[in-house]
């Protein structure tokens, strides 16, 4: 990090750096917390289509997709689209569940772990930065 002046490049490493401090700790439950997050986010919107999903996680609905595929493989998530519909209907399978509940004690973890880095105030202004960052 320390070898460029570049903020954007600087981010991208330390964001990358977050991503695989929480894979590690979830890796026990065999997900990411890239998937963890999108689990979550099904469990929560039970029924969704990719379309719903995409605008309740932010993301691009190719990424989504493509993001979706090993979950459906792994039979964490079922799509019960209707014959002929275009539209999905994604909802968590009783392993896609059970995964997804072993998974947030991890994330527990990992969040604590994180956030015992900081001072209290650090934390402060670290969640006061992202809040102007997701403003750009």
């Amino acid at each position: 990090i320390d070898n460029t002046v570049c903020h954007c490049l600087k981010m991208r490493r330390s964001a990358e750096n977050v991503i695989h401090f929480y894979d590690n700790i979830l890796a026990p439950s065999g997900v990411t917390v890239r998937q963890y997050s999108l689990l979550r986010a099904i469990s929560e919107h039970s029924g969704c289509n990719v379309r719903e999903l995409s605008e309740a996680t932010l993301l691009d609905r190719s990424t989504l997709a493509r993001s979706l595929k090993p979950l459906i493989q792994t039979g964490y998530i079922t799509d019960q689209k209707a014959s002929g519909a275009r539209d999905s209907v994604l909802e968590l399978t009783d392993q896609g569940v059970s995964v997804c509940k072993e998974a947030a004690g991890l994330w527990e973890i990992a969040q604590h772990q994180f956030e015992s880095k900081f001072t209290e105030s650090q934390l402060l202004n670290f969640e006061n930065m992202l809040t102007i960052l997701q403003e750009l």
